[in-house]
């Protein structure tokens, strides 16, 4: 079963949130313009879908880009270290060249779907992998395919 919810319109809509979920893998599509966020099987076990969808097994969230796929920001939080003296959040986006390198390295660290902030042709999705991680995408629509 398929959702789409558009974030170009007046009203903003109110979308899911598969809370505490883990994102398997993470696809990005040029052609298409879009990046896909692919959870673990099972998800009805988590508090978040199991009230929503009690049957759920998958999801599969995809969000298309209003203008190019690499219009997005990824950022990572850093503690302080001799390194680093101040801590907070770190662009990993900043460099044109393997920018969807850090995004896809991400489903290695057993990478959690926190919450999400929905805006008028931008969201903001927080994410947990060892870290909190803030997305920051440019996006028109975002689908949720539902797999039972």
């Amino acid at each position: 079963m398929n959702e789409l919810y558009h974030l170009d319109t007046d009203v903003l809509p109110s979308m899911p949130t598969p809370h505490d979920c883990v994102i398997k893998t993470i696809l990005v599509d040029k052609e298409k313009q879009l990046i896909s966020f692919v959870f673990e099987d099972n998800l009805s076990e988590y508090d978040s879908i199991a009230h929503q969808r009690p049957n759920a097994k998958s999801l599969v969230i995809k969000y298309h880009f209003y203008n190019a796929v690499e219009d997005y920001e990824l950022y990572r939080f850093m503690k302080p270290s001799i390194c680093h003296r101040h801590g907070g959040y770190k662009c990993l986006t900043e460099f044109k060249k393997g920018k969807h390198d850090a995004l896809l390295k991400l489903t290695k660290h057993n990478l959690e779907y926190l919450h999400h902030y929905v805006a008028y042709k931008d969201m903001i999705i927080h994410l947990w992998a060892e870290t909190s991680i803030v997305l920051q995408l440019d996006v028109d629509t975002v689908e949720y395919e539902w797999k039972y």
